[in-house]
């Protein structure tokens, strides 16, 4: 079998090729944008060619003979929607078989509760209604089409080589100490590990699955608040001398961490930056910190948020679900993060 992946050099793409590097009956085409982003592959021995979504003139090379494409690409919000409906289109052309595609749970914005693929999406910010709009046109576009779409709506993706969701928080449980964020963090913290995420996209191109578009959740096994994530992850890393923050003084922090951020974009205060010295540059600097150890508004919602991604309809079609408890996926990005310097 013969799979395509875009956006190969990224967090869950280099995943996905990963994985299917470890099976013997698959023969995979890693696509990357910048040659920069491929080492992580290379050392496999996985097939590297450079492909931007842009350059529609180089599909019909890389998807010739291809029976599957999963496309992982991370793409400018207001881009998107065109740029997945035109891979898809070639796709097409060359009689893939079946076509996977990466989207988000962002795109369901601040419902709470249970939330199942059933509910419409309602979005919130630019790039949940990036989402909604390429899986719209995604939608139309396959209708009539002998090339099967799935797609796959993760949650919180985790685990080594998470910049976002691992990395970020490492650094701010390091740097702030945190054990907790009290009331501003009791949101439900629905964490997926990337390799449950890689593993549901293969099956998604692997298994027999009923005809038709397939549209499916994926979450993790633990069900488990902000407070816990990071009390957890803070006791993996063994960070001494951590404390609760109080969720009135968190929340004016991150007020002023984002007035911080909105005087950051002026090209005066870029210069000025880099023109300060001694004291100037110190407190330049420390500025600097602080945007980045507090979250903005809408990751403050999201801290807050009750919400549960049902995640049934992916378990019953794909025939699997996701299998690595918090506790192993702890461990795995802690032990990752002191390998690379991170703690």
């Amino acid at each position: 079998m013969r799979i395509v992946v875009f956006g190969a050099g990224g967090f869950v793409g280099g995943w996905i090729c990963e994985e299917l590097s470890l099976r013997d009956n698959i023969e995979q085409i890693a696509c990357v944008r910048k040659w920069a982003s491929s080492v992580r592959l290379a050392r496999r021995g996985i097939e590297i060619r450079q492909a931007d979504l842009e350059n529609t003139k180089e599909y019909q090379t890389i998807l010739t003979g291809a029976d599957a494409v999963i496309n992982a690409a991370m793409l400018p919000a207001q881009k998107e929607p065109e740029l997945v409906a035109t891979l898809y289109s070639a796709c097409v052309l060359a009689g893939v078989r079946r076509f996977v595609q990466m989207s988000s749970a962002a795109l369901y914005g601040n419902r709470i509760g249970s939330v199942d693929e059933s509910m419409a999406p309602a979005p919130d910010d630019a790039y949940g209604r990036g989402k909604a709009e390429m899986e719209r046109r995604l939608v139309e576009s396959s209708k009539g089409s002998d090339t099967q779409v799935v797609i796959l709506r993760p949650s919180i993706i985790y685990g080594p080589f998470s910049e976002g969701w691992t990395v970020r928080y490492v650094e701010r449980i390091a740097k702030g100490r945190w054990k907790g964020l009290g009331r501003a963090g009791d949101g439900t913290c629905n964490l997926v590990h990337a390799q449950d995420v890689a593993r549901a996209a293969i099956a998604a191109v692997t298994n027999d699955i009923a005809p038709g578009v397939h549209i499916l959740n994926v979450n993790g096994p633990d069900h488990v608040t902000w407070n816990e994530y990071i009390e957890r992850l803070g006791d993996e890393l063994a960070i001494p001398n951590r404390a609760r923050q109080n969720a009135v003084w968190f929340r004016a922090m991150s007020s002023a961490a984002a007035m911080l951020r909105i005087g950051a974009r002026f090209n005066s205060v870029r210069s000025l930056y880099r023109r300060s010295r001694g004291a100037t540059r110190h407190a330049m600097t420390g500025a600097k910190a602080v945007t980045a150890l507090y979250p903005a508004a809408s990751e403050l919602d999201l801290l807050r948020r009750k919400v549960y991604y049902l995640a049934d309809r992916a378990a019953k079609t794909l025939r699997m679900s996701p299998s690595i408890p918090l506790d192993e996926g702890l461990r795995q990005s802690a032990a990752w993060c002191r390998l690379h310097g991170i703690v």
